[in-house]
């Protein structure tokens, strides 16, 4: 696995190559990543039994990503006869050096792609000339690249500029026996230790950044508490740390919503806001497929989501969620609506969302296909 930041790092991308690690290693593949090392990580160790090699890279910006790339090509020349498959997590950098040693030594490589459309590494790369170098390299070697989501992967498909690369449609997993759903009972005690009452609970989870429009949720939050003849019996919680978190905090004072709305910040352990909340709030303009909107619908929560990216392929509207135009506070306000309408909606929801994390986004599924794509 090649990975440019891994576990202790938190992130999307970070968190999927853990659990994939992990699911590999569970299965007696013997797996090794190879990441950079940020400051007071040691240089090796083994986590869960996934050996996890981090190189010093110094400086910044290219010199970091030139260091990096050069000590992963001569490792994987020297290590050419310890593994048998490549896996690099997204396609940046590193992901050049990868593919330029796996085809001198004859190994088999895929890269995932992460990221939704307009926000995704084959869009990043076009902005520049060596992000456009760089896809020129993949259309010559060809590497196979994982596509996380149909709305990617139809617009890769349909583009002449991108008929030379390989695609293969994939999915994010979820541990769906760590993420599971808790008894009405136990539902209202997981409320109690967060220090709400049993309200239904709306949660988010994620970067505070632009592109999750987490300021215009609070913001149609607000109007939608101000429509409503009686106050509702809700709480939004946001879960998450960013470069958005000054100016929501803000909003949330100045639209007066602070006794329904929670800013819990950034948290390690996601498990026991999953288990309080009963509906999953997701409201980007772009997503690749959501770690946190899986690990929700395996925990038994209904989702809310644009309708973008992966969340156009997990969520079945009336079924086990709601989608909504990202641009259209009307429509995610139906949403919300219905919700708060009817609590056992969200009851009825989930139980479908679990049984759709289950029967496709399962890990364990997951890891079974990746290992029949690595030995191709």
């Amino acid at each position: 696995m090649i990975s440019q930041a891994f576990h202790p790092v938190i992130g999307g991308s970070e968190r999927q190559a853990f659990e994939i690690s992990k699911a590999l290693a569970a299965r007696g593949v013997s797996v090794t990543v190879l990441t950079r090392q940020p400051g007071g990580l040691p240089g090796e160790e083994t986590l869960e039994g996934v050996l996890v090699k981090r190189f010093s890279c110094p400086g910044s910006g290219v010199l970091n990503s030139a260091v990096f790339m050069v000590k992963i090509f001569f490792w994987m020349l020297a290590h050419r006869a310890g593994y048998e498959a490549v896996h690099v997590h997204l396609a940046s950098s590193p992901a050049v050096a990868a593919a330029v040693a796996a085809r001198l030594t004859g190994r088999r490589t895929v890269i995932k792609l992460g990221g939704g459309k307009g926000v995704d590494e084959i869009t990043l790369s076009q902005r520049t000339i060596a992000g456009r170098l760089k896809l020129a390299f993949f259309r010559a070697v060809r590497p196979e690249l994982l596509v996380m989501n149909v709305e990617v992967m139809d617009w890769l498909k349909n583009s002449k500029e991108f008929s030379g690369l390989r695609l293969r449609r994939f999915r994010n997993g979820v541990d769906t026996g760590r993420y599971t759903p808790l008894l009405y009972n136990e539902k209202i005690n997981a409320k109690a230790a967060l220090g709400l009452d049993n309200s239904a609970i709306f949660l988010f989870v994620g970067r505070l950044s632009p592109e999750k429009r987490v300021k215009e949720l609070v913001e149609t939050w607000a109007e939608l508490i101000s429509e409503e003849t009686a106050p509702p019996k809700i709480r939004l919680v946001i879960v998450g740390g960013g470069p958005d978190g000054p100016a929501l905090k803000s909003a949330v004072a100045d639209l007066g919503v602070s006794g329904t709305v929670v800013l819990a910040g950034p948290k390690d352990d996601l498990l026991p806001y999953y288990r309080a909340a009963d509906v999953f709030l997701l409201p980007s303009i772009s997503e690749g497929l959501s770690n946190s909107m899986l690990e929700a619908m395996a925990c038994g929560l209904a989702v809310t989501a644009s309708r973008v990216g992966g969340a156009r392929d997990a969520v079945t509207p009336g079924v086990n969620g709601c989608l909504f135009d990202p641009l259209n506070r009307a429509e995610l306000k139906t949403c919300l609506r219905g919700f708060i309408a009817d609590r056992s909606l969200a009851l009825k929801m989930g139980e479908q969302a679990r049984k759709t994390a289950v029967e496709k986004y399962s890990m364990a599924r997951v890891a079974d296909e990746l290992m029949g794509i690595y030995s191709e």
